[in-house]
Formats: C-alpha cells, structure tokens, sequence
C-alpha cells in the first residue's frame, strides 16, 4: 500500500496536470485532439491515486508478481502511446508543409510569369496601363 502522503502528492499532481491541459484547451493554446491524451492519463492518474488497489487487481489479472511492475508497464505504455501520437501528428504535419512549400513555389512562378507578361506588353505598346 501507498502512504498517505504519497497518495495526496500524487492526486495533487495529476490533478494539476489535469487543469493545466484544460485551461491550456479551452484558451485555444492547445488542440483538444493532443491534449485528450493527456487529459485521459491525467484523469487516470488521479483515479489510481485515489484507489490505489487498482494496481494489485491489474497486476494480478496480468500475472505480474508485483503490482509496481504493473504501474511501470503501464507508465511505459503511456509514454509509447503519447511518443506514437506525436509521431502521427508530425508526419502529418510535415507533409502538409511540403505541399503547402510546393505550391507556395508553384504560385510565385506563376506569378512572375504573368509579370514577366504584362511588362513585354505593355512595352510593345508603348502604353503603360493603369490598375
């Protein structure tokens, strides 16, 4: 069993991580899709500390001698979870920036083709046109 004294610390921690990602949310400073995450193993972390025998069933169901190997395993998992969310993400938003770059460059050319144009001719006519 835990002591008391760990038991709050850890409530109070995972309480804190909780209401920071919340409010960070809710400001718009973070994407509610990367801080579900968060939330959800905040709010998990507040529930184990709070019943802690939750780690001697858990344990036990996953044939694990003792129960801090399955908080260990469990907080690995996590951690793999949280690395292979932001992993997705920045592939996807990697991607997004080469083709946004893509076509950045593909519109500037463009641009200074119609340029390029309307310089010859209004340098054949001799006219100059106004906008």
């Amino acid at each position: 069993m835990i002591t008391l004294k760990l038991q709050l610390l850890l409530i109070a921690f995972s309480a804190a991580v909780f209401i920071v990602f919340i409010n960070r949310t809710r400001r718009y400073k973070l994407e509610l899709k990367y801080a579900l995450v968060w939330i959800f193993l905040s709010t998990a972390g507040v529930i184990a500390s709070v019943f802690p025998q939750i780690f001697f069933f858990i344990a036990r169901v996953m044939g694990i001698e003792v129960p801090v190997n399955a908080v260990f395993l469990l907080a690995v998992s996590s951690i793999f979870l949280i690395l292979y969310s932001m992993t997705v993400s920045l592939s996807n938003h990697s991607r997004k920036i080469r083709t946004l770059t893509q076509e950045l460059a593909l519109m500037s050319r463009r641009i200074e083709d119609l340029e390029s144009r309307t310089r010859k001719a209004e340098g054949g006519n001799g006219h100059a046109s106004e906008s």
